[in-house]
């Protein structure tokens, strides 16, 4: 996730013990992600015996030392998230917030890997087969969330997670938009003028216009960047050959499918994920 405006202070995750402590209906394995914006932990669901991931906000920012929203941001992921019951998008279980002001929510662990590292384990490009496997998913998931009112805003390989099975599953909606006119006014004051949200490689040309009002077709770009990447290694920048002159052992289709995805004007992109994925 980028934006324009400062980071948040330094700010230092409470270690296994510590959220054990604040958290005593699981238990904590450990700490598998963090950055400014929070840290992630596996652990256990006791009372269900299942195993989870729970994400957890810097409580200097649930505090007030909030200039950019990412109090109301993590609210919004954890409803967004938990309204969408897709196979596809990683399901959340329970939100709270612990007594040193932590809110944190708690969501199904995937046992594998984000694709940003599969494509380095599959040596910087994906087998085309696979690759259609994987965006076909993520395709079917944005078909359900954006049926539902929701668009992700932040689609890019290290948001899509991969388990050992080989299921595709879309995480990371912290920048998610409910489009629905009743939440987009209640949640219209996240996005500070002149700020943008998203991946500045995998964000649509209208997300970057403040006069302009993206709609999931802002989505289908991203998928579209994600694709080209996949397929040939590289991350389309600036005016970029098409996957058939990189790769010229690449089926001819993908050009045309991938030039529409990424179309400048939205009016010629795919009107809808499930036009995109039948593609």
């Amino acid at each position: 996730m980028s934006h324009s405006a400062p980071a948040p202070p330094e700010w230092s995750p409470p270690d296994v013990e510590e959220l054990n402590q604040l958290l005593p209906q699981y238990e904590i394995d450990a700490i598998i992600g963090r950055g400014g914006m929070g840290a992630v932990y596996k652990g256990r669901q006791v009372t269900l015996d299942r195993t989870v991931a729970i994400k957890l906000l810097p409580n200097t920012l649930a505090d007030g030392d909030d200039e950019m929203n990412f109090v109301e941001r993590f609210k919004l992921e954890a409803r967004s998230m938990a309204g969408l019951n897709h196979p596809a998008i990683i399901a959340v279980f329970d939100f709270g917030q612990t007594s040193e002001n932590h809110l944190y929510f708690v969501m199904e662990f995937i046992d594998g890997m984000d694709i940003d590292k599969y494509i380095e384990i599959c040596g910087g490009k994906v087998l085309a087969e696979h690759t259609v496997a994987i965006v076909s998913h993520v395709l079917d998931a944005l078909e359900y969330a954006h049926s539902r009112g929701i668009m992700h805003r932040d689609i890019k390989p290290a948001n899509i997670l991969i388990n050992r099975e080989g299921k595709v599953k879309i995480a990371d909606f912290g920048l998610a938009k409910n489009t629905s006119p009743e939440e987009s006014a209640a949640i219209r004051g996240l996005t500070q003028t002149n700020v943008t949200l998203g991946t500045p490689d995998y964000i649509a040309p209208e997300c970057l216009d403040s006069t302009a009002t993206p709609d999931a077709r802002a989505d289908l770009y991203s998928v579209g960047v994600m694709l080209y990447q996949l397929l040939t290694g590289k991350i389309p920048r600036g005016i970029f050959l098409l996957p058939s002159a990189v790769d010229p052992a690449l089926d001819a289709r993908y050009d045309s499918i991938i030039t529409r995805a990424m179309a400048g004007d939205p009016n010629q992109r795919y009107g809808t994920a499930g036009e995109f994925r039948a593609q």
